[in-house]
C-alpha cells in the first residue's frame, strides 16, 4: 500500500478521510489519480467477510472506470447476474432480463473483494491507508486535527479537509451538528448461507413482497447466498426475526422464496442492520463534506448503495480539491445536488411502493405511502 515518500511527514495531510468503504476509498483514489494532494484513509475496522448482497447494474462500470479499475479482472471477482425476478404488487414473478439492456448483465458482489480492490488501488496511487485504526478525537482549528489509535500507537494527524465517509455512523456530521432529514425507521436483516457444490443457483436476485415487509435474495460468489427481510423496526420486534427459528418459519411462508429456502442448509450468520432513508444538510463551504451514507441512504428498493457510494465519493473529492487549491467554489452545487436526488428518490420510492396493493390494512405498506421529512436526532 502506498505511504509518505522519502522525507514527507507522516502526520501532515491536504485531506484525510474517516471510512474506507466505497465512497472513501472512491474519494481518495480520485484525489490521487487526478491530483497531487496526500490523502489518508482511516477506516476503524477490519472488513466484515459477512456483508450486505450487493447486486450492481452494467451502468456501475463507467464509474469503475473512471476510478481506473481494469473491467476485465474486476468482472472475474464477482459473479454474474442475468436478471432481475420480483413478485411485488402481484403473486406472480415478473422477470426482467438483462440480456435485452443493451449494457449486458450486472454483478453480485463479493463485497469484502470489492471493498478490499477499491482500497488496494487507492493504496497503490498512494494514499496512505490507516487500517483499523480509531478515531479518538477530531479538533476543528485552522487545520483539522484527526487524533487515533493505530495499533498499539497514538497519532495524530493534520488535514486542511476532512471528508466523512463513514456510513451511517457519520462521526462529522454528528460532531458538526449538521441537520439530517429522514423518512423511515426501516431495517433490514441478513441470512447467509452456504450452497452445496452440486446445487444449481439460479444467477438472478428475487424480490417477494409479504404483509409485513418483503424479501431480497441474491447468489454471491462463492456458493453462498445472501436473503434479506426488510421491514420495520418494530415489526421486526413483533415478528422476533432474530430468532433462527422463526426467521426460518417466516421465509418458508412466502411462495417464491419459500420454494429455495427449503433447500438452503442452515444460515451460517445473522446481520441486522438500519437502512432507513436520509440525507443530511451538508454545509456549503465548510473545511470538511460527506459522502455515501454519511451524507445520504437509501431504500435497498431503489439499488442506489453502491453507485451513490462511488459517485458521491467522487464528487466529494472534487469539492475537497477545489477547497484546498481554491478556498471553496463547488460545495454549494454538490449540497444542493443530494438534497435534489433525494427529493427526486422519495417520490420514485414512493410511486414504487404504491404498485403494492394486497395488504391495505398493514402497518408497513400505510408508512411508505404517507412518509414525509423528519428531523432527525443527532
Amino acid at each position: 500500500m502506498g505511504g509518505p515518500r522519502a522525507g514527507e511527514d507522516d502526520t501532515q495531510f491536504d485531506v484525510v478521510i474517516l471510512g474506507a468503504g466505497p465512497a472513501g476509498a472512491a474519494a481518495a483514489i480520485t484525489l490521487r489519480r487526478f491530483t497531487g494532494l496526500r490523502v489518508a484513509l482511516v477506516e476503524r475496522r477490519q472488513f466484515d467477510p459477512f456483508r450486505p448482497g450487493e447486486t450492481v447494474s452494467p451502468a456501475l462500470f463507467a464509474l469503475t472506470d473512471y476510478l481506473g479499475i481494469e473491467r476485465a479482472g474486476f468482472e472475474q471477482r464477482h459473479l454474474q447476474s442475468y436478471a432481475h425476478a420480483a413478485a411485488w404488487g402481484g403473486a406472480d414473478l415478473v422477470v426482467r432480463d438483462f440480456l435485452f439492456n443493451g449494457q449486458g448483465s450486472g454483478l453480485h458482489l463479493d463485497r469484502m473483494a470489492f471493498d478490499s480492490m477499491l482500497l488496494d488501488q487507492a493504496g497503490q496511487l498512494g494514499a496512505v491507508v490507516l487500517q483499523p485504526a480509531e478515531l479518538l478525537a477530531l479538533t476543528p482549528g485552522t487545520r483539522w486535527t484527526v487524533a487515533l489509535r493505530h495499533g498499539e500507537r497514538r497519532r495524530e494527524l493534520s488535514a486542511a479537509y476532512v471528508i466523512d465517509c463513514s456510513g451511517r455512523n457519520s462521526v462529522m456530521v454528528r460532531q458538526q451538528r449538521c441537520p439530517v432529514l429522514q423518512t423511515d425507521r426501516m431495517v433490514g436483516v441478513y441470512a447467509y448461507y452456504e450452497a452445496a457444490q452440486d446445487q444449481e443457483r439460479e444467477q438472478r436476485t428475487l424480490v417477494e413482497t409479504t404483509e409485513n415487509g418483503w424479501f431480497y435474495l441474491a447468489p454471491l460468489p462463492g456458493r453462498r447466498t445472501a436473503l434479506a427481510f426488510m421491514t420495520d423496526a418494530d415489526t421486526l420486534r413483533t415478528l422476533d426475526l432474530l430468532d433462527p427459528g422463526q426467521w426460518h418459519r417466516h421465509a418458508l411462508a412466502s411462495r417464491h422464496i419459500g420454494a429455495l429456502v427449503r433447500q438452503l442448509p442452515a444460515p451460517q450468520a445473522f446481520r441486522q442492520y438500519p437502512i432507513h432513508s436520509r440525507v443530511a444538510r451538508l454545509p456549503a463551504n465548510a473545511a470538511w463534506t460527506a459522502a455515501g451514507d454519511a451524507a445520504a441512504s437509501f431504500d435497498p428498493v431503489s439499488s442506489l448503495g453502491i453507485g451513490h457510494a462511488l459517485s458521491s465519493g467522487i464528487h466529494a473529492a472534487r469539492v475537497a480539491h477545489a477547497h484546498v487549491e481554491r478556498g471553496g467554489g463547488l460545495g454549494e452545487g454538490y449540497r444542493q445536488a443530494l438534497l435534489d436526488h433525494f427529493q427526486s428518490y422519495v417520490t420514485t420510492r414512493r410511486d414504487l411502493y404504491a404498485n403494492e396493493q394486497r395488504w391495505p390494512g398493514s402497518g408497513f405498506w400505510q408508512r411508505r405511502l404517507s412518509e414525509g421529512w423528519e428531523r432527525a436526532a443527532a
